[in-house]
């Protein structure tokens, strides 16, 4: 089957391209936590290219969170500084394979995420009030 046409990718794009920015920047989050996990796993197991390659996404996925802060906002200075941080933890655990460390930095991300999911759904109940449909 053509990739173009798979349902299941069909159905994850459209799930995708229909949600907020809200929603959108959660999911990443998500993601950052899933691959922190399993790296986190993976280097227990001595699997250590494989946890390389899930702290690389959770590299990039914080890079893109840098990337798209919105320097108008005071509050994006302190955000970069703290997936700098972040980024910098990441870094050290990846190239000493320690899982522990992957560890400890994964709460403080789960905080951050819960953090964005709290602001989409006000944003979302707030423009929900107002008849309007969008979103952070």
């Amino acid at each position: 089957m053509a990739e173009g046409t798979n349902p299941i990718l069909q159905y994850q794009e459209q799930a995708i391209s229909t949600m907020s920015r809200g929603e959108l920047l959660v999911r990443l989050f998500d993601e950052e936590l899933k691959n922190l996990k399993y790296a986190s796993i993976l280097f227990r197991r001595g699997n250590l290219e494989a946890g390389k390659r899930c702290t690389a996404k959770c590299k990039d996925i914080l890079n893109y969170l840098c990337a798209i802060l919105d320097d108008r906002y005071s509050i994006s200075a302190d955000l970069r500084k703290v997936y700098a941080y972040f980024i910098g933890e990441i870094i050290k655990a990846g190239i000493s394979h320690d899982a522990d460390a992957l560890d400890r930095i994964a709460p403080a991300i789960r905080d951050y995420r819960e953090t964005w999911a709290r602001a989409e759904r006000l944003s979302r109940m707030q423009n929900k009030g107002k008849g309007e449909s969008r979103s952070v």
